[in-house]
């Protein structure tokens, strides 16, 4: 299988100059018909979501065309394969680029699965909006992007997060009463081991590490677990292992009446050197200096 090349956070940001931009996280902006693209397929590693409010445009998502017309939303998920084939001289929308890192901190709203999340969106990237609910959306990345632009809050990443989550319940709002949103999508094969693998990895990510556990209980081999998530999501099943398990290790540094050492051997690490070492390889920081940060 053909390699794509994936576009970083810092390329974005140079591909749209005088976006409201915060770290190498969130990026907000208007587009026009002078929206810089090309015509290859690319894949980017970040979530973006398109916003059209005039003209039209015509792209390609996992090799389907796509027509975009106004009041339409388009969500493009790190996973995808997109080729812009036609931008439309009236064209005009609101873009939001979320970095993967940040998206993975930002926590799902509840009772909502990130698995039938991820398919049905997967399964369904382009959707039809009323011109109330564009608006709606609209008004809250406004709201975003006023929040984004504050230069002294103490907590601007805590607030960001949660502005970007209460985007997402919009969003989930206007789906809820829809039967392609509110119904799981039909899988193929490879998707419902990918779901059965993420199900898997929510309830025993702490304790088994290693991709021979999964793969036995899906009765498939490591390479061939491998291979199906790195096709379906771009990511190996060692980094959706290390993935998890990072977010449980933040989780459990938040507690401060829990030792590193019992985080540690909460999450079956076989010392805290081995586990400080892990922190630090994926954070670029000890698990003190986190807890002291995120304090």
């Amino acid at each position: 299988m053909i390699e794509l090349p994936i576009i970083e956070f810092e390329r974005l940001k140079l591909l749209l100059p005088g976006s409201t931009v915060f770290q190498n996280d969130l990026l907000l902006t208007d587009v026009d018909a002078t929206l810089t693209h090309t015509s290859e397929f690319i894949r980017a590693n970040a979530l973006q979501v398109l916003l059209l409010r005039e003209g039209s445009l015509k792209i390609n998502i996992d090799y389907t065309a796509y027509t975009i017309l106004p009041d339409m939303m388009v969500v493009i998920m790190p996973t995808h394969i997109v080729q812009v084939q036609e931008i439309s001289p009236d064209f005009k929308g609101r873009l939001l680029i979320i970095s993967h890192s940040f998206l993975q901190q930002t926590t799902h709203p509840v009772n909502s699965s990130p698995t039938i999340q991820y398919m049905t969106i997967r399964k369904n990237p382009c959707v039809q909006l009323l011109p109330h609910e564009t608006e709606v959306l609209y008004d809250n990345l406004a709201v975003l992007r006023a929040k984004m632009e504050l230069r002294h809050h103490n907590l601007h990443r805590a607030l960001l997060q949660n502005v970007i989550l209460g985007f997402f319940i919009e969003i989930g709002n206007i789906f809820y009463d829809r039967k392609e949103f509110t119904t799981p999508p039909a899988l193929t094969r490879k998707e419902e081991l990918f779901e059965s693998f993420l199900k898997l990895l929510y309830i025993h990510c702490r304790e088994e590490h290693g991709v021979s556990f999964y793969a036995d209980s899906l009765l498939i081999t490591p390479q061939y677990l491998s291979l199906v998530l790195k096709e379906l999501s771009g990511q190996s099943a060692n980094k959706w292992i290390d993935d998890a398990l990072l977010q449980e290790s933040k989780l459990l540094l938040k507690a401060p009446q829990v030792s590193i050492q019992e985080v540690a051997d909460a999450l079956h690490f076989s010392d805290q050197s081995t586990f400080g070492k892990f922190f630090k390889r994926r954070t670029g920081m000890s698990p003190m200096e986190y807890r002291k940060s995120s304090s």
